[in-house]
This record gives structure tokens, C-alpha cells and sequence, in this order.
């Protein structure tokens, strides 16, 4: 049974922004990790200022801990 599980990559049309539609979302994903015996829930996402909203909505779905973490990029 794995302990942990992380919730990938999603998105909310902004033109239904602030309608209850990503909370909905992790409350149901949430719910299934519980339902499955996961122990802990993760969530990335940037700490650029285009990122704020998904950061406000993660800690309204009560993600609490912050990791610090640093993503390195070469042009190739």
C-alpha cells in the first residue's frame, strides 16, 4: 500500500475561476487517496507570481507544508 500520493498537473478555465470547481476537484481526489489508505497528499506547483492562484487555492484545500525547491533549466 503506498502511503503517499501527489495530485498532477490541473487547471481551471479562468472564465469559471472562483466558482467552486477546484475545490471540488481536490475534494474528490482527496477523498479517493483516503478511500485508497493513502497517508499524505502532495501538490507542486511554481513560486512565480503567474502561480499565486494555484498556491491560494492548494492552501484553501489545506495543502499547509511548504517545501522549498529550487527546478534548474539549460537552453539547449
Amino acid at each position: 500500500m503506498k502511503a503517499h500520493e501527489m495530485i498532477g498537473l490541473n487547471a481551471v478555465d479562468p472564465a469559471h475561476a472562483g466558482k467552486g470547481i477546484g475545490t471540488a476537484m481536490y475534494e474528490f481526489a482527496l477523498a479517493r487517496m483516503r478511500q485508497s489508505g493513502m497517508k499524505v497528499a502532495t501538490v507542486a506547483t511554481g513560486g512565480d507570481p503567474s502561480h499565486a492562484p494555484a498556491r491560494r487555492a492548494y492552501r484553501k484545500a489545506g495543502f499547509d507544508v511548504e517545501i522549498p525547491s529550487v527546478w534548474m533549466c539549460r537552453k539547449l
